[in-house]
């Protein structure tokens, strides 16, 4: 009772009088508010201009389409309090992080306005909630909030106690802030320039040596997966694929170990990355019994779902298992939720689609055209070839990709007119001056696609003009992370020895 008159004291004297708060059962259909929220949460409208003129007739720069705006911004922070977690698609660890939050929150508010009765007890359970969820930052908040207090309420032995604990607590704080750095740093600096790859390495390698000891001493979430992350960053870096899987299977086993602290999206990425370094090992077998054993981790049809398929197919695709990659390319493109995906992911089916078709058409493998003929890409090979992608840096994996496919089948026909076409088109994504950088293999062979042009599409001076070009492009590993760039559905090497076969064929058959 008297916590209760306690906080309806503190309530009936600070609170505000009228809380606004947005409830979408209860809203008043013909408000405003409704008019604009519904507006917005159902897409009609598209911009500010388009809600004022609908709303109000007005202009969006008006005072009262503005007020409208600034107090329905507001019902809704109000509403953020009042959230629900509670439920299947959301993981206990994100749950628990908003209850402690709004917990810490409530009991800071009653400190500030002296009601310890109440504020103590909750602070205590708040901590203990934090530490079964290694929510370390609202662990040491908790703790030196309990230090405080017991330092002035006469009991040595909890101010003892808890002055140990935010000590502890802070140590951990500290060397995860720490793994937060160098990985956020290595992350920077990579996505600042690709040719900074040997110094992320570098640096990778320290990181993680430096982070050992702190790995080993301390039972942290965030601690553990930065480690991990930046352990596989070095071997991943030094080309070392294998060393990366082993560590991400480390990774996997500490998240199937603790699931409460994940999302079940955490143990699918790292599937995805695993199946990404079978790819640059070029392990079929390896990545078969590797994606058999994950058949029900994925959600078919959800997004890490159709990402893993990528890389299964470009897998079996660069290990020459082209039926495979077939059967893999038939299971995706058949499901209903294919047509849901975004238009570049699936421009990026279709040319793998037009990789398949090439293969079908120069290798004759018979088994492979009824997995390729589907209607859903809207795929047809005379349609696909007439097709010029205009000049995209953001497209350029996607159009280089594209392109080369479409010299590959016009040099098939003896078409020279036609490959001189896509040469020229290939040729601006060349830059003056190339790095060694995750685009330098496709520049590499452009630049060989344009010898071969400037030869006259001749055998030996082809070969010989591109030797040196060659050497360089195979030093280089291919480096691919998904998406559009740096991606080579068909290893370059592979695709040169098949071109400098037709070009013998060409000339000398």
């Amino acid at each position: 009772m008297e916590s209760l008159s306690e906080l309806i004291r503190l309530v009936t004297k600070k609170r505000v009088k009228k809380v606004e708060l947005f409830d979408e059962n209860s809203r008043n259909k013909s408000s405003n508010y409704f008019r604009l929220f519904d507006g917005i949460h159902t897409e009609k409208y598209q911009s500010d201009a388009d809600a004022a003129k609908d709303i109000y007739a007005c202009d969006p720069s008006e005072k009262k389409y503005l007020i409208l705006k600034t107090r329905l911004k507001q019902k809704l922070l109000n509403t953020l309090f009042f959230l629900d977690f509670e439920d299947e698609n959301t993981p206990q660890y994100k749950a628990v992080l908003y209850e402690c939050n709004k917990a810490l929150y409530c009991a800071k508010v009653l400190l500030m306005n002296g009601s310890k009765r109440i504020a103590i007890p909750a602070i205590e359970k708040t901590l203990k909630r934090a530490q079964e969820f290694h929510l370390t930052d609202i662990e040491l908040e908790c703790a030196k909030i309990l230090r405080s207090h017991y330092s002035t309420s006469n009991q040595y032995k909890e101010f003892v106690q808890y002055k140990e604990l935010a000590d502890q607590i802070e140590q951990r704080l500290h060397a995860e802030n720490v793994s937060d750095r160098y990985y956020q740093e290595l992350v920077a600096m990579y996505a600042k320039s690709k040719s900074n790859r040997p110094k992320v390495k570098r640096l990778a390698e320290k990181y993680y040596k430096v982070l050992q000891e702190d790995f080993k001493k301390y039972d942290s979430t965030k601690l553990s997966l930065n480690y991990f992350k930046i352990k596989t960053m070095f071997h991943q870096f030094s080309d070392d694929y294998a060393a990366a899987i082993e560590v991400t299977e480390q990774a996997e086993a500490y998240v199937k170990k603790n699931p409460k602290f994940h999302p079940a999206s955490r143990i699918e990425e790292l599937a995805i990355q695993k199946m990404n370094f079978y790819l640059h090992l070029k392990n079929f077998e390896g990545g078969e019994i590797y994606a058999k054993k994950t058949v029900t981790l994925f959600e078919e049809g959800s997004t890490n779902w159709y990402s893993f398929q990528e890389y299964y197919l470009l897998l079996a695709m660069h290990t020459g298992q082209y039926l495979k990659a077939a059967q893999i390319f038939q299971s995706v493109v058949e499901l209903s939720s294919f047509r849901l995906l975004s238009e570049i992911k699936k421009e990026r089916w279709r040319i793998f689609q037009a990789y398949l078709h090439y293969i079908y058409k120069s290798q004759k493998i018979k088994e492979i055209r009824p997995a390729i003929q589907n209607a859903k890409t809207n795929f047809r090979v005379n349609e696909f070839l007439e097709e010029k992608p205009a000049f995209a840096k953001e497209k350029r994996g996607l159009n280089i990709a594209a392109l080369t496919v479409q010299i590959m089948f016009y040099l098939e026909k003896f078409e020279t007119d036609k490959v001189n076409e896509c040469v020229n088109a290939i040729s601006k994504y060349c830059r003056r001056y190339p790095k060694k950088d995750i685009n330098f293999r496709s520049e590499c062979f452009i630049e060989m696609l344009v010898n071969m042009s400037k030869e006259d599409f001749r055998f030996y001076q082809t070969r010989k003009a591109s030797e040196k070009i060659y050497e360089e492009m195979i030093s280089i590993h291919m480096e691919y992370h998904g998406g559009n760039r740096a991606l080579e559905v068909m290893p370059y090497e592979v695709m040169w020895n098949i071109i400098l076969d037709r070009l013998k064929t060409y000339k000398y058959g």
